[in-house]
């Protein structure tokens, strides 16, 4: 009950964030943005295709070693990297394949962003038709202050 008393209820502290559902969706949650998961996913697929060069490396100088042959280091890390390119591919397609999809969801994230703050810098209030504003509200402000005033009022020319 509201201090005026009638029967209509009162917004305290603890409901406030209820109003706007965009602090809430856009609230950092650990482990399950789209951005957290790219850059764990991305760095795991980038450890993955640096520990394969490494790998080959050793493959190449220790065949070079067990054949007799001298092979500088830069070469062999030059020739792992080259190997290491397109076996990166299959040895690691479902990782490839998860970072793939992160890329596509951060990058729906930006635009849905991107086309939120086009439509509020025009004024409109729900621009994906997803009802974010109150009800019985337009959502936009009042064009000039005489708008939302009553028939009779003191603000309008009579």
């Amino acid at each position: 009950m509201c201090a005026c008393g009638g029967s209509k209820p009162v917004a305290y502290a603890g409901q406030v964030s209820d109003a706007n559902p965009f602090e809430e969706s856009t609230a950092p949650q650990p482990g399950t943005s789209p951005g957290r998961r790219l850059a764990r996913n991305l760095a795991l697929y980038t450890l993955a295709r640096l520990v394969l060069v490494v790998l080959l490396t050793a493959v190449i100088m220790a065949g070079a070693w067990v054949l007799s042959v001298e092979v500088p280091l830069i070469v062999a890390i030059l020739f792992a990297i080259v190997i290491a390119m397109p076996l990166s591919l299959t040895l690691f397609k479902g990782l490839r394949g998860q970072v793939n999809s992160d890329i596509a969801a951060v990058d729906e994230r930006r635009r849905e962003d991107k086309a939120q703050l086009r439509a509020r810098l025009r004024g409109d209030a729900d621009p994906a038709g997803s009802g974010e504003t109150e009800p019985g509200t337009s959502g936009k402000p009042p064009k000039d202050a005489g708008e939302g005033e009553e028939p009779g009022g003191t603000g309008g020319t009579a």
